[in-house]
């Protein structure tokens, strides 16, 4: 095993381990016709995700604003079914939150941070770049998150559909950038999904070694 592969295992052992449960419930519920319950423990499962990466006080708060949704969906059951339409919602501005909190004053742009880690880029070259990339992966989380509610809830569409689109947009835009990436940069060869793997890989084992 590489330690790019090594690095990667801790990577998803760190960040998904904690939230596999609740993952895992989420999916047997929704298989067992429980769409309100899996939508409860799917909330769960996203709110460990990226619980990880808050500082403690807002780790309390997400917590405490779990226990009130589970609190309000105990009360009104009605509510965990509508719960389940949302949860794309919430991911969506959770997503558009992590990307655009990195573009704040003194803050260094997520997509910046990660091709530190990229010994074949030149991140002094490709600032302003990696900081409009940011910015528009931080964008385009927020334009999905009132389409998603539009669609989801508004028209009663069926939701796989709504989210296999979705899904090939972002892969659409996550590879489109690539082709952008090596045509502006073209001395610093070509730019890959794999490399951008790698990369981002040895950011978040960096900050976990931190």
């Amino acid at each position: 095993m590489t330690s790019g592969g090594a690095g990667l295992r801790r990577l998803l052992w760190l960040r998904l381990a904690p939230a596999l449960p609740f993952a895992g419930g989420a999916l047997a519920c929704r298989a067992a016709g429980r769409p309100g319950l899996a939508a409860l423990l799917g909330l769960a499962a996203l709110a460990f995700a990226l619980g990880q990466r808050l500082a403690l006080r807002a780790r309390c708060g997400l917590a405490l604003a779990l226990v009130l949704v589970f609190a309000a969906c105990w009360h009104w059951p009605g509510a965990a079914s509508r719960l389940a339409l949302l949860l794309p919602v919430l991911a969506d501005l959770a997503m558009a939150a992590h990307f655009g909190a990195t573009l704040r004053p003194g803050r260094e742009p997520l997509i910046a941070r990660y091709d530190r880690f990229d010994p074949a880029s030149d991140p002094a070259e490709s600032a302003g770049y990696t900081r409009g990339l940011t910015r528009l992966w931080a964008l385009l989380f927020l334009a999905l998150a009132p389409l998603h509610a539009v669609l989801l809830a508004g028209l009663g569409l069926p939701p796989v559909p709504v989210m296999a689109a979705t899904f090939a947009l972002m892969l659409g835009v996550f590879l489109g950038e690539h082709a952008v990436r090596s045509r502006r940069f073209p001395r610093l060869g070509g730019a890959t999904p794999a490399r951008t793997l790698r990369a981002v890989v040895a950011a978040h084992t960096a900050r976990h070694h931190a």
